[in-house]
């Protein structure tokens, strides 16, 4: 009978031979460290996507950085809030949105990533206009085509272009070609908006052929300041709608056209409404060659509040109260703001073009009148036509006025009315300026009319150049090398090593 024993001392023999020994162990390290590099990855993966700050931020401007401002913006989010933006998330990822125009948009994925990491109430959707056009069409008023971002919450949304997050200049002398982002402050003021409780509406009036209307494209830089600052801005025809009823402010900008009977009982009952739960204002701007003797009603209007617009222009006799004087004339003088009204300091606060504002009383029937801006002792009104004067009659003349009646028994609510002759003022040349004072003193006015001091933390939309020592490729060539050499190239590489490894140990 046949031994059918298996024979463990051979086994054991085999097991204990250094051949074998060095090439198993060989073999099991190598496919360890492949299987640990593998995992690596993968979980750096799944990492990256949780956590998008892992993302080392190679550009020289930080651009897929939020500032400090905004992150802590993001952080103090409670509401529930979705940024959707509109394209291909591989479209939007890889740059190829704008591309034409030099634009590394994905830097709006990048930023609006890191704003949902910062807080679980965020969260960021890619919406394909082609393959959703279900969701476009809800939205129709707002054109959402590819590029544009809209923020969400139950409140309210805001919807945000490619211009609001990019700037591109050309020099007119070289011809070159400066990009700018303002991404990070558009994305933030946005975000705080949509989450706002309250939010202030200003509407721009039209209809009576306004000096300062879209349709001039003068108004642009005001409501630029105003939208980031967390306003919204609408316009509307006073000639056929009704003013806004959530409207805070109406902005009349220099109409040349008379408000017929109808119009001015609009704006009667906008700002004299007992049941006004916040205040409003009317606001009027003006000019020194403005026809006011062929606009009766809106005149006869301002009269009742005090206010009479005067045709003529102000200017200087005294050159360190103007920016510049040529042949005895000065268009842009500096002014004064009152400082019982406003505690801030409004340093070169520029009146360029202005005509004066004459208060008709200080008090009258619960109206009470204050000049706002005024010219310093040395001015003097002249006409446009015979500006240089000798031995001018000087003294202080009011340029913005304003009338003001109390709404309340506490005096929490207001109605305003401002008479501003100065339209120049509104201009980006003065607006968009931060060496004048003109940007920080009409944001604070704005705020003030409509008591909201102490609630704005609009953040100042900064513009921050692009191309400038930065990093020319795109995220599509980031991501293919990324991928080709920690998924590819290292893996490979690791199982060579252990190969050549074996294959040497195998002879030993």
């Amino acid at each position: 009978m046949s031994n059918n024993k298996p024979n463990f001392s051979a086994v054991k023999n085999v097991l204990h031979k250094d051949k074998f020994k060095h090439g198993s162990m060989s073999v099991a390290f190598t496919a360890v460290f492949i299987a640990v590099i593998i995992v690596i990855n993968i979980v750096a993966s799944v990492l990256v996507d949780r956590f998008p700050s892992m993302n080392i931020d190679l550009t020289a401007e930080r651009l897929n950085t939020l500032s400090e401002e905004a992150l802590d913006i993001a952080k103090n989010v409670e509401n529930e809030t979705v940024i959707y933006i509109i394209g291909s998330e591989d479209a939007i990822r890889n740059d190829e949105v704008y591309a034409n125009y030099g634009l590394k948009y994905s830097q709006v994925a990048n930023l609006a990533d890191r704003m949902a990491e910062a807080n679980s109430k965020i969260r960021v959707e890619f919406v394909d206009p082609d393959r959703n056009p279900q969701f476009i069409s809800q939205y129709a008023d707002e054109v959402l085509s590819s590029g544009k971002v809209m923020l969400q919450t139950a409140k309210r949304h805001k919807v945000l272009s490619v211009t609001d997050m990019f700037s591109i200049q050309q020099n007119s002398e070289t011809g070159a070609v400066t990009y700018y982002s303002m991404a990070d402050g558009a994305l933030a003021n946005a975000l705080y908006l949509v989450n706002l409780d309250n939010v202030p509406v200003v509407a721009i009036a039209t209809g009576h052929g306004e000096m300062l209307s879209s349709e001039q494209g003068t108004i642009g830089a005001l409501t630029g300041l105003l939208e980031d600052n967390n306003f919204l801005v609408q316009e509307f025809n006073v000639l056929t709608e009704d003013i806004p009823a959530d409207a805070s402010i109406v902005f009349i900008g220099t109409p040349t056209t008379d408000y017929t009977e109808g119009e001015i009982e609009k704006l009667e009952a906008f700002i004299t409404d007992k049941e006004m739960a916040s205040s409003r204002t009317l606001y009027f701007t003006g000019y020194p060659t403005q026809s006011w003797d062929t606009m009766p009603n809106l005149r006869g209007f301002l009269n009742e509040w005090g206010m009479e617009p005067i045709n003529g222009v102000l200017q200087e006799t005294d050159v360190n109260n103007a920016l510049s004087m040529n042949d005895g004339q000065a268009v842009h003088i500096y002014a004064d703001v009152n400082t019982e009204m406003f505690t801030g300091t409004y340093n070169k606060l520029i009146m360029s073009g202005s005509a004066p504002v004459e208060l008709l009383f200080k008090a009258n029937d619960e109206i009470v009148t204050y000049s706002l801006v005024q010219t310093a002792n040395t001015a003097y009104v002249t006409a446009v036509e015979d500006l240089a004067q000798e031995d001018p009659e000087t003294g202080t003349h009011t340029i913005m006025a304003l009338a003001q009646r109390y709404m309340n028994n506490t005096g929490s609510i207001q109605a305003n009315v401002v008479l501003d002759g100065c339209s120049t003022g509104y201009l980006s040349s003065f607006l968009s300026n931060t060496t004048f004072g003109n940007k920080a003193f009409i944001t604070d006015l704005f705020k003030q009319l409509t008591n909201t001091n102490d609630t704005r933390v609009g953040l100042t939309v900064k513009q921050t150049q692009t191309n400038i020592l930065d990093i020319s490729a795109s995220a599509a060539v980031v991501r293919v090398v990324g991928l080709f050499l920690f998924v590819i190239v290292v893996p490979v590489a690791v199982l060579a090593a252990g190969l050549i490894i074996f294959l040497r140990r195998r002879h030993l």
